[in-house]
């Protein structure tokens, strides 16, 4: 699996009584691999309203540099559901006529969050041009934390009900062609911070088979080499020790 996969969302409801699936392949399990992608998102939307408040008014630096990674961060999950709504709903609506009210739920919730990253691209350049002032930084943050809610929701939702159809009704050739279109999109993050993010969102037992059944060689042995390191100082970047904690272990 690329590490910018894009992929799927979820929730119960009644069913419209049309017929079951049909023509249906033989049962997947590919879903599995989305619930890392969504693992991430969960992971940097979660984080990404304290980010910004933990900025002090005035750092224009350290706000142009979390501008730039939250910008990244909102046209990532817009390719996301750019594909899922391009590989997943018409076939899921074709195959599966009776999860058709859960596509449409799909289809509304994606629209609501895409408006909701869009009010967040504003947000994001008025707090910058505003100098990083405390007032812009909380109109954005505010932002983030309503879009992480929506998210959480939205993923809940298509990881119960549309994750089990969509094993159902695709193949794997069709899985593996979604993959290929994920690997021929640009990362708008930084591919060792996504991949080292997507592999701690791997239980650290299975850490290196996943790497070897997911991973090229030469990525693998990138990763080893050096894209570990990337990603250590990607991170020590976005979340830096505060000062006042540095001076204090000194004493």
């Amino acid at each position: 699996m690329h590490p910018l996969r894009c992929l799927p969302m979820t929730t119960r409801l009644p069913s419209s009584g049309a017929p079951a699936m049909s023509g249906a392949p033989a049962t997947t399990c590919r879903s599995d691999e989305i619930v890392l992608i969504h693992r991430l998102f969960r992971r940097l939307f979660g984080e990404a309203p304290a980010l910004v408040r933990e900025v002090v008014p005035g750092d224009a630096p350290r706000a142009a540099f979390l501008s730039k990674h939250l910008h990244g961060l909102t046209k990532l999950l817009h390719v996301h559901h750019h594909a899922e709504d391009d590989f997943f709903w018409d076939r899921m609506t074709e195959r599966a006529p009776a999860c058709g009210l859960h596509v449409a739920l799909m289809r509304k919730q994606h629209q609501s969050v895409s408006d909701q990253l869009d009010e967040i691209d504003t947000r994001i350049d008025d707090w910058t041009a505003s100098g990083a002032d405390a007032a812009a930084a909380e109109h954005l943050a505010t932002a983030l934390d309503e879009v992480d809610r929506s998210l959480a929701e939205h993923l809940a939702d298509e990881e119960r009900e549309a994750f089990p159809v969509l094993d159902a009704v695709l193949s794997e050739a069709e899985w593996d062609e979604i993959s290929a279109h994920a690997q021929r999109e640009k990362p708008p993050l930084p591919l060792f911070l996504l991949l080292g993010l997507m592999m701690d969102a791997v239980p650290e037992s299975e850490r290196a088979a996943w790497m070897a059944r997911e991973l090229p060689a030469p990525m693998r042995t990138a990763y080893r080499l050096f894209g570990h390191r990337s990603y250590e100082r990607a991170m020590r970047r976005l979340h830096p020790v505060p000062q006042k904690s540095v001076e204090g272990g000194r004493r």
